[in-house]
């Protein structure tokens, strides 16, 4: 029997406590044997967000799974940033399957990016081969037809309130976010001087 391995994908920009916390979760859920953070270069449908650099956004990864619960079971994957440019799920997830035989791999998405699935290149011959697997985000329901269109919603997992978004708003107005970044990531943010970051944002 395959080993199952969840790949939750996203640009992790950056990574914070509500990333690990749903990582945990999840392996908690479905008892799968491993989950990788696959770091992406850039979102197709989120186009136009400022991005840090691939290789501080996969460090600070490596960084903050050092915190998790289940980080023994948890990897970062830079496969997408080794691959043609623009790329799209379905060739990362061929690529994976070719270079690890042995492991059976699942995706992990939240619930607002369910409306969007539709869109991304060959949508229902991932949803035919892969399982995938939604975790709840606030004001993002699932839709009632979603387990009969072939996903597998976490409903025991509670909504992930935390946005990157916001972490990168208050940073670049000056505040302190240190309480909703895993061990490191501040430190790291500091000092390499990520999302307009200046000396003295410490109160």
């Amino acid at each position: 029997m395959q080993a199952e391995t969840i790949l939750y994908f996203g640009s992790f920009n950056p990574v914070h406590r509500g990333h690990v916390a749903v990582a945990d979760a999840v392996l908690e859920s479905t008892g799968a044997e491993a989950l990788w953070f696959v770091v992406s270069p850039q979102n197709p449908f989120k186009a136009g967000k400022e991005l840090a650099p691939e290789t501080d956004r996969i460090e600070m990864a490596r960084i903050a799974l050092q915190s998790a619960v289940h980080s023994d079971r948890m990897a970062v994957s830079d496969i997408e940033f080794r691959l043609p440019k623009p790329n799209r799920t379905i060739r990362t997830l061929e690529k994976l399957r070719t270079e690890y035989p042995g492991r059976k791999f699942s995706l992990l998405i939240g619930s607002d990016n369910m409306a969007g699935f539709p869109k991304w290149m060959h949508s229902q011959e991932i949803l035919d081969r892969y399982r995938v697997l939604v975790y709840p985000r606030p004001g993002y329901p699932t839709p009632e037809s979603a387990r009969s269109d072939g996903f597998t919603i976490l409903t025991n997992l509670k909504e992930l309130p935390q946005a990157a978004t916001d972490v990168r708003t208050r940073i670049a107005q000056g505040e302190n976010p240190a309480t909703e970044l895993p061990g490191g990531v501040w430190e790291y943010i500091k000092k390499h001087r990520l999302y307009g970051y200046s000396a003295g944002t410490d109160r």
